[in-house]
């Protein structure tokens, strides 16, 4: 057996080549550690607390248990076999250049553009990439250490990383205002695990067919902050039953990359997600080094079909590498996964979620825009109310201007017929001798006719008042319509000051820093 000497150069390291032709298969028996079957499940969801190690109260009731012997059947020499969309994983061979795992700058400016150009290559629909996470994983302390990475020992439990709810989350909380519009396309999660250094001699990373699940299968783990008590997010645990097909690659070495599902908001396909977990292989060669792996987590999204694209300006910057690039990312204190007995160092998680800033930033925007549309939709009350004031003071103007000149005429026309019947009467007493030689029949016919011309004098002069009256109320209504064309100005002005406020509202929003 050939060997070549580990970073250390404590031990020999095997040769791959010699252990691939040395069997002709390599599959595995394996027994891997499932969500326990106990009936609390059924009423309770699970739960954890987040980090475990922390978890005093005993709040965590998520508890594992071995299935049954299964069969982790090796994929080499038949890769072409399986897909992302109908298997929910797929082994590409793409060899690489990049060495420096221990410079965060260095893993941003070369090795995620590297990933990107995989991606594009290898999978559909790649309109835009979002790389918002990174760690890198052995089991022993003698292993490579990059400050800011994460680094956890294996996490041997059959599960997926997310959920949907937590998904959907996370592109909202990552993408902010463009989500929504994301999310009209195809969103999907690919993770891209790659052995680092040397082959997986001891650990392997195994992968069940997404397409052969079954409703039901995957059940959803809410995370809680142990600090506060707040959720934090969430993952899919599994319980054993028969007729998971599992796969891994025997002696995966640095060319031989794994792209797996962790989400896929495309409903036409077989697989939408892909149960994944580390599981010790049974034969260890004397002197192998512990697996150390680099996995890098990305959004991909297919824009809306039919849509606009948008401008190469509105793409947006890879979380992951603004923090690599500052060597911003932090390690946080061991804490124990879920997994009893296996200790974790775990700083990836925090570098999923936006930091405080960027979440007040949207909450901010989000307040502004809400204020926006308020001020929107008074200005739109306002302003259909002061059309209909104004549309009715234009019609009494208008019925005013076209009655005035008869009114006013008609009006005269009375009240001269009513001073001449009064002079009329007053002049009676002064021909009472022509009256009185007058015959009585000529008398009572002068009466009566005198009585009839002061009963429509009374006529005259009670329509003449009732003209007067109206004419009042006319001039009534004028001084009305002067009262609500001031009240319109008024309102002109307070449009005015809400339409200059939606400008500086709109301003703030649009501005570069929100």
């Amino acid at each position: 057996m050939s060997s070549r000497q580990n970073d250390a150069g404590t031990a020999p390291i095997p040769n791959a080549n010699h252990h691939i032709h040395e069997s002709k298969s390599l599959d595995v028996q394996v027994r891997l550690q499932y969500l326990k079957d106990d009936p609390i499940y059924s009423t309770q969801k699970p739960l954890q607390i987040t980090p475990n190690f922390l978890d005093k109260e005993h709040k965590t009731n998520v508890q594992l248990a071995p299935g049954e012997v299964e069969t982790i059947s090796d994929v080499r020499g038949k890769e072409h076999q399986f897909s992302l969309d109908a298997n929910g994983f797929q082994y590409v061979h793409a060899p690489t250049q990049f060495k420096d795992w221990s410079s965060q700058p260095k893993i941003a400016h070369d090795y995620l553009p590297e990933l990107e150009s995989l991606l594009r290559k290898e999978i559909d629909g790649c309109d835009e990439i979002m790389f918002y996470d990174a760690r890198i994983r052995h089991s022993d302390d003698a292993g490579l250490r990059v400050e800011g990475l994460s680094y956890n020992p294996f996490a041997k439990q059959v599960h997926t990383d997310n959920t949907e709810k937590s998904v959907l989350m996370k592109i909202r909380n990552l993408c902010e205002i463009k989500a929504d519009w994301l999310l009209k396309g195809r969103a999907r999660i690919i993770n891209i695990w790659r052995p680092i250094k040397h082959p997986v001699y001891d650990c392997g990373l195994a992968v069940a067919d997404g397409g052969k699940l079954r409703q039901g299968d995957i059940l959803e783990c809410d995370r809680h902050r142990q600090d506060t008590g707040e959720f934090w997010d969430t993952m899919g645990v599994v319980k054993y039953r028969s007729g998971f097909d599992w796969y891994y690659m025997s002696l995966q070495d640095e060319p031989d990359v794994l792209l797996f599902k962790n989400y896929d908001s495309a409903t036409d396909v077989s697989a939408r997600t892909c149960l994944h977990t580390a599981f010790d292989l049974p034969e260890v060669p004397s002197g192998s080094p512990t697996r150390e792996s680099i996995e890098v987590r990305a959004l991909i999204f297919t824009y809306p079909e039919g849509a606009r694209r948008p401008s190469a300006h509105w793409s947006m910057p890879h979380p992951l590498a603004e923090k690599l690039e500052q060597s911003d990312l932090q390690r946080v204190d061991v804490h124990h996964s879920i997994m009893a007995g296996h200790v974790r160092h775990d700083i990836d998680e925090g570098n999923e979620v936006p930091d405080a800033v960027s979440l007040l930033r949207r909450r901010h925007t989000q307040a502004l825009q809400a204020e926006r549309d308020s001020l929107k939709e008074q200005v739109d009350i306002l302003t259909r109310h002061s059309d209909a004031l104004q549309k009715q003071v234009s019609g009494l103007t208008k019925r005013l201007q076209q009655n005035a000149p008869d009114l006013r005429d008609e009006v005269q026309g009375l009240e001269a017929q009513l001073v001449d019947l009064r002079m009329q009467s007053r002049m009676a007493p002064t021909d009472n001798l022509g009256f009185a030689s007058c015959a009585p029949d000529e008398w009572t016919i002068l009466s009566q006719q005198l009585e009839r011309a002061n009963r429509e004098a009374e006529v005259w002069k009670a329509e003449a008042l009732g003209h007067g009256y109206q004419a009042v109320s006319r001039a009534w209504q004028s001084s009305v319509d002067e009262a609500v064309r001031r009240e319109r100005q008024k309102d002109a002005a307070v449009i005015d000051g809400l339409r200059a406020r939606i400008r500086r509202l709109e301003a703030e929003v649009t501005a570069p820093g929100l």
